[in-house]
């Protein structure tokens, strides 16, 4: 019964019946700092890690820390998860103004920065990573796709 099952199983595969199991995505550990100037954010925003080969792209979304003349402390730096292995670079982008985006490119807030370049992490399976988004004027990916923007690691 065993013999048959296998020799089925086997001609089901290549006749593209069925599909061989797929293994599941090991995971990296990502946690986010945006910084809008003051230390932290004061807005809403979407964090972005996105694959720079494959464009695969995961997000968290950073509630705001301020609301109009009422000031609460800035959001705190969130953890999300993004398969591994793989290389990102990590932006954001404000949800009440989508022009509004940061990158992370090594660069603090508010300073003038030699590079603008995004700065891409290379993360492994079961890795726990910081990452620091500051740079109001690095250019960001569409999302979905390989990075088109200047990065380096």
């Amino acid at each position: 019964m065993e013999s048959r099952t296998l020799v089925c199983t086997a001609l089901l595969v290549l006749a593209g019946a069925c599909s061989s199991p797929t293994k599941p995505s090991a995971m990296a550990n990502i946690t986010a700092t945006l910084d809008m100037g003051a230390g932290g954010a004061g807005f809403a925003a979407t964090i972005y890690a996105q694959e720079v080969h494959t464009g695969k792209t995961f997000h968290i979304v950073m509630p705001a820390g301020s609301h109009g003349l009422v000031v609460l402390p800035t959001s705190p730096p969130l953890t999300f998860a993004v398969e591994a292995p793989g290389t990102y670079i990590f932006y954001a982008v404000l949800i009440n103004e989508d022009s509004y985006h940061f990158g992370a490119t090594g660069c603090e807030a508010a300073t003038k920065c030699a590079s603008n370049d995004l700065t891409a992490l290379d993360v492994v399976p079961g890795g726990s990573y910081s990452v620091y988004i500051g740079d109001q004027s690095a250019k960001i990916p569409p999302t979905g796709v390989p990075v088109d923007v200047p990065w380096h690691k």
